[in-house]
């Protein structure tokens, strides 16, 4: 496995603070081998990262259905500590859960029996399956060890239906234990973890979600159950791993897509012990409502004003051209006297082929601005390139800045995280393939200064491998698309040659430009801005290819 780690210190003047580093920390993987792909980061106290890891050790037919929890250590863009947690005939069920408490790192996580019989790990007696699964918080010291381990066993099916599909993925289909949900709150962890039968062509019964409060000693302090409509893990195809709980005046509030035919989201309420207070719906504007996914791929942050920010993702139905990302806030009071929750409003983003929310997609700084990162995919299914598109909101969704990223090589490129530092700026967790060679891939952090946000922040973004518009789709055809935050910029084309063959004032977020005529090649686009004094002043260029 080829690891490389590369350190970019840039130092800046921005508010009250000194300086600000930016550094990248990359991580190769080699298919051949095994996989393991950062997920989430998250900053501690010491200004070091933890990151949650979704590792892949490879199984005997040189498959990775198997995953185990796994943890890095990274300071300044260099992998200090890595440790992979493996229990004999266990395997992961969920990405894990960071938290740090009295300056000690802890991991939330669930182990479910290794279906996998090509495992290397897989349970041992065939007959005789594991019949419990584990909800642990391990207590970590500074280079990654288990300081102390919290483990609590948990019954669940152990059915094994051994039919070809069940073959294909055992670990999903058979009865399976994950972490739903969890955050720290007043000094203990509040979470849930989803109890799945196993997927079976007779019925084995729903799955059950359990909701619990545990402290740092490991301690579950209180515990509830509910069954759900799922059986067979189905749930699991549409929320996984996702935040989609958080606590509001009452209680808790707890988001989860649609049951209804003519509504897009379900919205439950718990008192303070879980109980079960109330039920309520989101209708999305503009969406029209076809099944119970409508907005699936959710994450739910509280507001600093009582009330809740949704970033999703919907099917856009209404034209037909892909998926549409969105960011809504909800006015989620349990005082309001309407079943459907109030949409106090939203923002809609979309490219013509398909976006995707991150798994963590939104986040706050310490004044209340938001953080909203998504996948500008056209290369997600496709051979074309990708871009992460990060924007700096207010609270009321008024857009600051808007930068893009992506890799410096033609990649597809998928972000899973957006977390703030403890200065306000930004740590964002990407996954990439290469274009011309699926097989070769990659996970990056990369942390940027807050300066790098700012609202006059060409110079600054620029420095941090930022970018304030891209062309797409790329490679594409008869239309050129040019998206950026920037307004009364000029917009020039070149062809190969250096002649100028398009210019145009740019005024909207997306601007379409006709290249039907255009014969096939590489074109290079400049956006201009105009300065009294300087004149055209070249902000972004780059290529695209027809």
């Amino acid at each position: 496995m080829k690891r490389l780690f590369t350190i970019l210190a840039l130092v800046f003047l921005f508010g009250n603070n000194a300086f600000s580093q930016e550094w990248e920390a990359v991580y190769y993987s080699d298919e051949s081998i095994e996989a393991c792909d950062y997920e989430e980061a998250v900053e501690l106290s010491n200004d070091n990262v933890l990151v949650a890891l979704r590792y892949y050790p490879r199984n005997k037919l040189g498959g990775i259905i198997s995953t185990q929890p796994a943890l890095a250590l990274i300071s300044e863009g260099e992998e200090l500590f890595r440790k992979e947690y493996i229990k004999d005939g266990l395997c992961e069920s969920s990405m894990p859960y960071l938290f740090e408490k009295n300056g000690k790192a802890y991991m939330l996580t669930t182990y479910t029996p290794d279906h996998d019989v090509n495992s290397d790990n897989y349970f041992k007696n065939f007959d005789n399956p594991p019949a419990d699964a584990i909800l642990g918080l391990y207590k970590l010291d500074n280079y990654l060890n288990v300081e102390e381990s919290y483990e609590h066993i948990i019954p669940i099916d152990t059915f094994e239906r051994r039919d070809e599909n069940w073959f294909m993925r055992p670990d999903i289909l058979s009865g399976y234990l994950y972490i739903f949900t969890a955050f720290e709150d007043d000094e203990n962890i509040t979470g849930s973890y989803i109890k799945s039968v196993s997927k079976s062509d007779a019925p084995r019964g729903h799955d059950s979600l359990f909701f619990f409060k545990m402290d740092f000693d490991g301690n579950i302090l209180l515990k509830k159950g509910y069954e759900m409509r799922s059986t067979g893990n189905e749930y699991h195809k549409i929320v996984y791993r996702r935040q989609q709980m958080v606590k509001g005046n009452n209680g808790y509030v707890l988001y989860t897509t649609g049951y209804e035919m003519d509504k897009h989201g379900t919205v439950e309420y718990y008192d303070n012990e879980f109980n079960h207070i109330d039920t309520r719906y989101i209708i999305a504007p503009e969406h029209i409502p076809y099944h119970a996914s409508n907005i699936g791929d959710h994450t739910v942050m509280r507001s600093n004003h009582n009330t809740s920010y949704v970033a999703t993702i919907s099917p856009d139905l209404n034209l037909g051209n892909g998926d549409d990302v969105r960011l809504y806030e909800f006015d989620d009071d349990l005082d309001n006297s309407t079943d459907v929750l109030p949409v106090c409003r939203y923002i809609e983003r979309r490219t013509d082929v398909h976006d995707q929310i991150a798994l963590r997609s939104i986040d706050m700084t310490s004044g209340g601005y938001i953080y909203f990162a998504y996948t500008l995919n056209v290369g997600f299914m496709t051979d074309r390139e990708s871009y992460v598109m990060i924007e700096l909101l207010d609270n009321v969704f008024d857009t600051i800045s808007t930068v893009f990223y992506k890799d410096n090589v033609s990649t597809s490129i998928t972000a899973s995280c957006i977390k703030t530092t403890n200065d306000d700026g930004v740590l964002l967790v990407t996954q990439s393939k290469y274009l011309l060679d699926e097989n070769k891939r990659f996970s990056k952090i990369s942390k940027f200064p807050a300066s790098a946000f700012g609202i006059d922040n060409i110079e600054e973004a620029h420095a941090h491998g930022l970018h304030l518009a891209v062309a797409y789709p790329n490679p594409g055809r008869d239309v050129m698309n040019i998206r950026t935050g920037l307004r009364n910029a000029v917009l020039s084309v070149y062809d190969i040659n250096g002649r100028k063959i398009h210019e145009q004032e740019i005024t909207d977020d997306v601007t379409s430009i006709d290249a039907s005529g255009w014969q096939s090649g590489t074109y290079i686009w400049k956006l201009g801005m105009r300065n009294e004094e300087l004149g055209m002043k070249e902000v972004e260029s780059g290529k695209w290819i027809k």
